[in-house]
């Protein structure tokens, strides 16, 4: 993941001093003195997120509306609430509740020299500078073939097993279920929509590193694609908290 940080000019520099000292003058030491440098801050908004989608790879309706309904679900545990703008962005700094979710069609390798396997990336240095979420699409597809295949050679060793008359192995339930055919049709999109809320989460709370499990977890197995529990693509209490705190998210009982 790649950090970046613009350098401040000495103009710059002597206008920001220039400004505290101003400011510093109309308020008073009482003013000053009352100011808490340990006091957390007040949350920023109401709950809400925007997100600014632009989606370079002209994906059907049906697969944005699972892909939107994938993050929404991820993110109401925290009480927050996701504004959607499609096919525009503002040209101006966004605030902590907004953010850009930018589809591409690449496999993300011309962007950057890391492992192959990434499904998204969230530019940002440790100032909070940066606020888009790219999601390589290419790379969406790769995952479910991998899975598609993995389902169809469990497929062909459950028949075979039964023509031979012989135990299934207890590998294969491991390797893909019985069922899991039934997946494949809304995994691309599923894919796209938990790669993007982890890297919205990176960008929300200014996080650069990972969780030992859950949603933040620094990578995904083909096998987590193959089950209901929904608890491997969630967040854990201590991020829900955190996004409660610094976006003003509501607990999930309203």
């Amino acid at each position: 993941m790649a950090f970046y940080q613009r350098p401040k000019s000495p103009r710059t520099l002597l206008l920001t001093t220039a400004l505290v000292c101003a400011l510093a003058l109309l308020l008073g030491p009482d003013a000053a003195a009352a100011q808490d440098p340990t006091a957390t801050p007040p949350p920023f908004g109401d709950g809400t997120v925007v997100i600014y989608f632009l989606d370079h790879q002209f994906l059907p309706a049906e697969e944005v509306a699972l892909l939107r309904s994938e993050v929404s679900a991820i993110f109401e545990e925290a009480g927050l609430t996701m504004e959607w703008v499609i096919a525009d962005s503002p040209r101006r700094d966004l605030n902590p509740n907004e953010l850009r979710l930018i589809i591409l069609p690449s496999d993300g390798t011309r962007w950057f020299h890391g492992p192959t396997n990434v499904i998204g990336i969230a530019p940002h240095d440790d100032a909070g500078t940066g606020k888009n979420c790219f999601v390589f699409y290419r790379q969406a597809i790769w995952f479910r073939q991998q899975a598609v295949f993995r389902c169809r050679e469990a497929i062909q060793a459950r028949t075979e097993a039964q023509i031979r008359g012989v135990e299934i192995d207890p590998f294969i339930e491991s390797y893909a279920p019985a069922d899991c055919g039934d997946y494949l049709p809304a995994l691309t999109a599923l894919i796209v929509a938990r790669a993007a809320a982890h890297e919205m989460v990176h960008i929300l709370l200014n996080k650069l590193d990972h969780s030992a499990g859950g949603l933040m977890r620094n990578s995904f197995n083909i096998g987590d694609w193959f089950t209901q529990d929904n608890s491997l693509f969630r967040l854990d209490a201590n991020e829900i908290q955190q996004l409660r705190l610094r976006l003003g998210g509501f607990p999930n009982d309203r």
